[in-house]
């Protein structure tokens, strides 16, 4: 059974999925190191393997210096567009949570079995193909849907290990980026629903790439 963590993080992203034009309201507390492992522990296996997503990522995004030219634009307008109903997401936020979505994707692509991911992974196989080397239109709306409603069936990992990855996200997002000034006002906590969300919308844009062919760039070495 879910910890308590747990089950407040996937109720508050549907709503922030699956809701309409709003402001979405900061973190009403830090989501610390200690609160997380206690919920890892309850995932049992699935725990493990998020712990062990979650290093991937880590990893796999040191090594990147930006997504595909495709899909760094598609983030950037994403996250210009979330500015205004949530504005308790910095720009250094987001790029960190939407890169370790991407990173994550990498990561299970590499070892499947390790993160008890298929063998055979799920694409977005229904993306219109490019025309004359573009992308076709609305694509940036065909990827938000993809983070909803039909997350699951491009997800990969089970349940409990995205929850997991999310949940170690959002704490290391609360470490690297608290509390700060934002001209007059300060800017609270990133609530957790948002970085579950943006971290899907950055597994998505690796789906994205796939299906077009494209790769991020690298670090050499």
């Amino acid at each position: 059974m879910p910890s308590g963590a747990i089950k407040r993080l996937r109720a508050a992203g549907e709503r922030f999925r699956y809701g309409h034009s709003f402001a979405v309201r900061p973190a009403e507390g830090r989501v610390d190191a200690s609160a997380a492992e206690a919920a890892l522990v309850l995932l049992g296996p699935d725990g493990d393997a998020s712990r062990e997503l979650d290093d991937a990522a880590r990893r796999e995004a040191a090594g990147l210096t930006s997504l595909s030219s495709l899909t760094t634009q598609l983030a950037i307008d994403y996250l210009d567009r979330l500015a205004r109903p949530i504005p308790s997401l910095a720009p250094a936020a987001g790029v960190q949570v939407v890169t370790s979505g991407y990173a994550a994707r990498i990561a299970v692509e590499q070892e499947p079995a390790r993160f008890m991911a298929p063998a055979e992974l799920p694409v977005l196989a229904s993306l219109p193909p490019m025309r004359n080397g573009r992308p076709p239109q609305g694509l940036l709306t065909r990827v938000v849907k993809a983070t909803r409603r039909g997350f699951p069936a491009v997800r990969a990992v089970p349940a409990g290990v995205w929850d997991g990855f999310a949940l170690l996200l959002t704490v290391r997002v609360h470490e690297v980026h608290p509390v700060g000034d934002v001209g007059e006002e300060a800017r609270e906590l990133l609530a957790g629903e948002v970085v579950d969300g943006l971290a899907r919308f950055g597994w998505v844009l690796r789906l994205v790439d796939i299906r077009y062919g494209l790769e991020p760039e690298r670090r050499a070495g």
